[in-house]
């Protein structure tokens, strides 16, 4: 059966207070959390200050609210549990030629892409990157190499109840996404930049674990600079490689996408 819309009324709260924070790129305070998520000030106080103590929450000297260091484990389970999150940084930076680039290591929730890493550059984006966010997978780099890696027919029952518009509000067309994870199968790595999505053009690479895809790893970078995607795919692949040995994959050549549909 459904669960009831007025089941656990503040576990639905704390998941859209967390949802906003994860939306935003910086501190938040109660009161604009409130007025965000339609919430009692005085509710929003409360559940802030369990989640603070729990650690899923941080606040700043101010007194505005950020996602806690707590997030993090979480993150870690999605990516089997590796130490791939604290070593992300460490193996963006042994890849020479990724250093101007925004590099962000991703999975996939339901239609959604939510980032748990993101090693940023300093080249300024149309639209600022960062662990906790969640973007439509259709309409991003990485999301596209995570749905690649699922036949056809999941692809379309996942999205069969229609997903959300893309930040730019570009509409969603099942033959052009079924064509562009066919695109991405063929050629090994998965990139939005024929759509320029918010301006960013992401190329991206599955990362495998012993059971399979398990995240991946995407540049991202202004679509105005004029990458090349073939050249950024041979970097991420690189990348790919290392964040999968990490993962402890042995048997398959990571940094490559599946060859079926």
């Amino acid at each position: 059966m459904p669960a009831s819309t007025g089941r656990s009324p503040a576990v639905r709260r704390a998941t859209r207070i967390l949802t906003e924070l994860a939306s935003r790129t910086d501190a938040c305070s109660v009161a604009d959390l409130a007025r965000l998520t339609g919430t009692p000030k005085s509710s929003v106080a409360d559940i802030c200050g369990v989640l603070i103590e729990t650690g899923m929450v941080g606040r700043e000297l101010d007194g505005r609210l950020r996602l806690g260091g707590r997030i993090g484990d979480l993150a870690r389970g999605f990516v089997g549990g590796t130490d791939i999150l604290e070593r992300f940084e460490a193996e963006c930076d042994r890849i020479h030629g990724l250093g101007d680039m925004t590099v962000v290591l991703a999975v996939l929730i339901d239609t959604d892409v939510a980032y748990v890493a993101v090693r940023r550059s300093g080249e300024p984006l149309p639209l600022t990157l960062k662990p906790g966010m969640r973007l439509p997978a259709w309409s991003t780099g990485t999301g596209l190499a995570l749905l690649s890696d699922l036949p056809d027919d999941t692809v379309r029952d996942l999205h069969q109840h229609g997903p959300p518009l893309s930040p730019s509000e570009r509409s969603f067309d099942m033959d052009e996404l079924l064509t562009a994870l066919s695109v991405a199968r063929d050629r090994g790595y998965a990139s939005n930049a024929d759509t320029g999505e918010m301006a960013l053009a992401g190329t991206a690479v599955l990362v495998h674990g012993s059971q399979g895809a398990i995240a991946a790893v995407g540049s991202v970078s202004a679509l105005d600079r004029g990458r090349d995607s073939d050249r950024d795919a041979v970097l991420v692949k690189q990348l790919a490689r290392r964040l999968s040995a990490l993962a402890g994959i042995r048997r398959r050549t990571p940094g490559t996408l599946p060859s079926g549909a």
